[in-house]
């Protein structure tokens, strides 16, 4: 399964005690610091994934790894919708050729000017 293969290697990656604001690079992007701090303030992660020294929060990998395993699935769902077989139909009002014309493009009318009439 894709989603082991990706914690194995997280766990070859992260070395088992690391500052929290580390993790960004740590791994290369796959987890932010600030969506980890605001799942930590709603209680969404275990608080034996933390530890503090100081004013900072160190991470404990295994817990975390696996709270994190939690939240991963497959890219593809078995059970998922099948893939379109015909494009969308637009909907009415919106163009879908040129998102750049502008309102110059138009060519306006004269339109006629009323002039009174003789007497």
């Amino acid at each position: 399964m894709l989603t082991q293969r990706v914690i194995d290697e997280l766990e070859k990656a992260l070395p088992p005690v690391f500052a929290g604001t580390s993790v960004d690079e740590l791994t290369g992007g796959a987890v932010n610091w600030r969506t980890v701090q605001n799942r930590r303030c709603n209680r969404e992660i275990p608080d034996e994934c933390f530890v503090r020294s100081g004013n900072r929060v160190l991470v404990l990998r295994d817990p975390f790894l696996a709270w994190f395993k939690s939240t991963l699935r497959d890219a593809r769902q078995p059970f998922g919708k099948p893939p379109r077989t015909t494009p969308p139909i637009p909907r009415a009002g919106r163009r879908r050729s040129s998102r750049r014309s502008s309102r110059s493009d138009f060519v306006v009318a004269e339109q006629p000017t009323l002039t009174a009439a003789p007497e």
